[in-house]
């Protein structure tokens, strides 16, 4: 024989509130652990050196600086460039994104990534076709500071360049 317990309307509007309020904590305290836990991989995946091949994510610009400002695009750019130097890639670490640092970039982020350099960057990528070959010996021979050039090699940017103001490849 079973017995089955009846419960009050006050009790039963108790123990529902009850388990409101777990869901409620719960649908705040996951995310919240699953974004912790993304950031933490990211920071790691960033400081783990030259072996890393994930760029780290750029720290966003406060909401009370202009995007516009030069000196948010500069120090994202150096950032970038000198991720870029300690991944492999022969790039000259200034406040330019050029073409060579566009397709250094290319060649080492992901496709669907560019949104982790942050917004000013992100921005100027906009027409840059992210490759994600992570091969900076490959491109350091065609594009690198140090590489062998031809007797006559096209340049690498401006007008008939090897790379086009995206820093995608021209063709010929």
């Amino acid at each position: 024989m079973t017995t089955t317990a009846i419960h009050s309307p006050t009790e039963a509007a108790a123990s529902r509130l009850h388990w409101t309020r777990r869901r409620l904590a719960l649908a705040v305290i996951v995310p919240t652990l699953a974004a912790a836990a993304a950031a933490t991989s990211l920071e790691l995946a960033g400081s783990a050196g030259p072996s890393s091949t994930p760029v780290a994510a750029a720290a966003p610009a406060p909401a009370w600086t202009p995007l516009g400002s030069p000196w948010v695009d500069a120090v994202d750019v150096r950032d970038l460039k000198t991720q870029l130097l300690r991944a492999g890639y022969q790039v000259k670490v200034d406040d330019s994104l050029d073409p060579v640092t566009k397709s250094a970039l290319a060649d080492y982020l992901r496709p669907g990534s560019a949104g982790w350099v942050g917004p000013v960057i992100g921005h100027a990528l906009a027409g840059t076709v992210l490759l994600g070959r992570q091969n900076p010996a490959a491109w350091n021979r065609r594009f690198g500071l140090d590489r062998p050039t031809r007797f006559v090699e096209r340049p690498l940017t401006g007008p008939g360049g090897q790379l086009d103001a995206n820093g995608n490849l021209r063709v010929p």
